[in-house]
């Protein structure tokens, strides 16, 4: 959290500095709270104006809007009152002695309302600042803000720590005090910004709906929204995920060797998987194979060989599908909005048809193969064709690979890695190692990769 100087106002602060699950901190410069900008002077709606927001949030109530906003007319203003003036008749004060309670019934009355403020929020430009403002910048403002701290996973301490802070920005406790000693107990109730309110708040969000992503839902975001507010605090916006095919969508790694262990084994041989055949890069090299084979059997012939080991193969292959968690990640960037892409170091032929095989051909968008570029991983030349046929730069996507010559050839493209090792990789450094897909979902496993 940076507390930022705009005149007038008392409560405004920048969302970076966060720590967060993903082992990084909130992205500075993305998301600034403040109380209204109502109350700025003129050289504070300087500042306001400095930031070049994207996007600024009013959730006030219309009863509330007794003079026009510093914005008014702009086309980067928008008004979504966190209130639903119909729930709202149906409250009875009386039920909700503590601002704990008011919190717990607002969040379970105003889901519509909630739901769009955030859906404005999810669809701002990812590239430009949005603003969040209600009244003092506290309440509503504080929930909004703890709801999307808790998302990207704040640790709830730091997250009540900033809640608390509105008190002391905005003078509450003075405020308190200079009250009639009549009416202080009730300003306490209304005015303090306790952690334990906020804590509370997110308690119930956990007890009542199963957590923060699933209230979120439940207030009509989409999985691509949900994905879009985490990654404008947390990573840089990534519009495609771009996969290396063997050994990574389809374990054709291990189909591989045991085509080959199968044909040694045919001239009483054993297989020693040392660096010979594993060459550390990509592309076709059985002809190497062919010749390690050729120089310890008399009399090799090598068609023979081939058509055997390839039969074998292909037998393997008939059963073969995506790696565990793959699918379930490819779908998930389909409802993310994600485009897909894959970087192959083999023939397009090899990899059209085990895609064709599998019914899964027309998940993606783009595939640039290994006969279709000069030099093989780690050169970057493939995953440069395919982000070249994508439209994008390197740092709006990802990399999923599963060895560290291809991690090398997408860091040298610009791309966040993810790497999911194959059963033949010793050691391997990413942005983010994981031991399967199933281990994250895809969002996680972006946010965590691009918060590097």
């Amino acid at each position: 959290m940076t507390d930022l100087s705009w005149s007038g106002c008392l409560n405004t602060r920048d969302l970076g500095g966060f720590s967060t699950r993903y082992g990084g901190v909130t992205r500075g410069g993305t998301m600034i709270r403040t109380d209204s900008p109502d109350k700025l002077d003129a050289v504070g709606r300087e500042a306001l104006v400095a930031v070049g927001a994207g996007l600024v949030l009013d959730l006030r109530s219309d009863w509330e809007m007794t003079q026009t906003h510093p914005l008014a007319g702009v086309a980067e203003y928008r008004r979504i009152p966190w209130i639903d003036p119909v729930r709202e008749k149906e409250r009875v004060p009386a039920d909700e002695p503590l601002m704990a309670d008011i919190y717990r019934g607002s969040l379970d009355r105003n889901q519509g309302q909630i739901g769009a403020a955030l859906q404005a929020l999810a669809d701002a430009p990812a590239e430009l600042p949005v603003v969040v403002h209600c009244k003092s910048g506290k309440d509503r403002t504080g929930l909004l803000v703890a709801l999307l701290l808790d998302l990207v996973g704040v640790p709830r301490e730091e997250i009540a720590a900033d809640y608390a802070i509105s008190e002391d920005r905005l003078g509450v406790l003075a405020r308190i005090a200079e009250l009639p000693v009549e009416e202080r107990a009730a300003a306490e109730v209304l005015s303090r910004t306790l952690p334990e309110t906020i804590l509370d708040s997110l308690d119930h969000v956990d007890a009542r709906y199963g957590g923060v992503r699933s209230y979120l839902e439940l207030c009509g975001l989409t999985g691509a929204e949900i994905h879009r507010l985490a990654m404008r605090l947390v990573g840089a916006p990534i519009e495609a995920v771009v996969f290396d095919f063997d050994g990574l969508l389809m374990d054709t790694e291990t189909t591989l060797v045991k085509s080959w262990e199968f044909e040694w084994a045919q001239h009483g041989l054993e297989l020693v998987l040392d660096d010979d055949f594993w060459p550390g890069h990509g592309g076709d090299t059985k002809e190497a194979r062919y010749a390690q084979l050729a120089a310890l059997v008399p009399d090799f012939d090598r068609e023979v060989s081939h058509a055997r080991r390839t039969a074998y193969r292909d037998r393997l292959h008939e059963d073969l599908d995506f790696r565990p968690g793959i699918h379930a990640w490819l779908l998930e960037a389909r409802e993310l909005g994600l485009r897909l892409a894959i970087a192959s170091s083999s023939e397009r032929s090899w990899v059209v048809g085990h895609l064709e095989r599998v019914g899964a051909l027309e998940l993606f968008d783009v595939i640039a193969a290994g006969d279709e570029v000069s030099a093989h991983k780690p050169d970057p030349a493939v995953y440069q064709l395919a982000l070249d046929r994508l439209g994008l730069p390197g740092t709006s996507t990802a990399a999923v690979e599963d060895t560290q010559h291809g991690v090398a050839a997408a860091r040298a493209a610009g791309m966040a890695t993810v790497a999911i090792p194959n059963p033949y990789v010793v050691a391997l450094s990413a942005d983010l190692v994981l031991s399967s897909a199933g281990e994250l979902s895809l969002s996680d496993a972006l946010l965590a990769a691009s918060s590097v």
